[in-house]
């Protein structure tokens, strides 16, 4: 584009010049301007790949510390022993969140997850150590019958000082706390703090906390 080889060029704040100008204005090309150049189907693309593209890596020997805080709404039915998650709330500082579409349904998608394990999921083996939960009938996963409203809250008020971009992660932040938030509200439901020492809360252990 600029009838020179590559080593007589340079990059200059985002700008091709040549290396020989010599304080001279000289040809120019901005490389937002190569890429349009070289767009699928493009005369100049001599059988490249099209686009322009560039790598590079960083690496961090300091550990990145996000932070949150959940809050569930639970019903108990005394009689069955069910426990019906009415409401769940993900609250999540990220330092910055480069997609946050993605990250609210990694939230939103760990949090559910969160409450299967919380209420429904659980290994169960007999006497001599084989597996009593081998299909989805004996291992109970939540459905969309199961699944509550879930508000996410995204902030980016804390960005890390050990990478470029501040980020923190967060996609583990959906499942960590669910199940200390819902045994929480369920200790609150009964009015006995302190009284979930098992998860999940199958109906047959609540309804033996209830008797107690």
């Amino acid at each position: 584009m600029l009838q020179a080889p590559p080593d007589a060029l340079d990059i200059v704040d985002g700008i091709v010049v040549r290396r020989d100008r010599n304080g001279a204005q000289g040809p120019t090309i901005s490389l937002g301007e190569i890429a349009h150049r070289l767009a699928p189907a493009s005369e100049l693309l001599d059988g490249q790949s099209p686009g322009l593209s560039a790598e590079a890596f960083f690496n961090s020997d300091h550990t990145v510390f996000p932070y949150g805080g959940q809050f569930a709404l639970v019903r108990v039915d005394a009689e069955t022993g069910k426990v019906t998650v009415e409401r769940l709330m993900i609250a999540y500082d990220v330092g910055r969140a480069v997609n946050p579409m993605m990250l609210d349904g990694q939230l939103v998608g760990g949090g559910i997850q969160g409450l299967g394990g919380a209420l429904l999921e659980e290994f169960t083996y007999d006497d001599n150590g084989a597996p009593l939960a081998v299909t989805f009938a004996d291992y109970l996963m939540p459905t969309l019958s199961e699944t509550p409203p879930v508000d996410v809250l995204i902030t980016e008020d804390a960005p890390s000082p050990n990478n470029p971009l501040g980020l923190k992660g967060g996609g583990e932040g959906g499942i960590n706390a669910v199940g200390a938030v819902i045994a929480s509200a369920i200790d609150d439901a009964l009015g006995v703090p302190g009284a979930v020492t098992q998860l999940p809360v199958t109906p047959q252990r609540l309804k033996k906390m209830l008797r107690r």
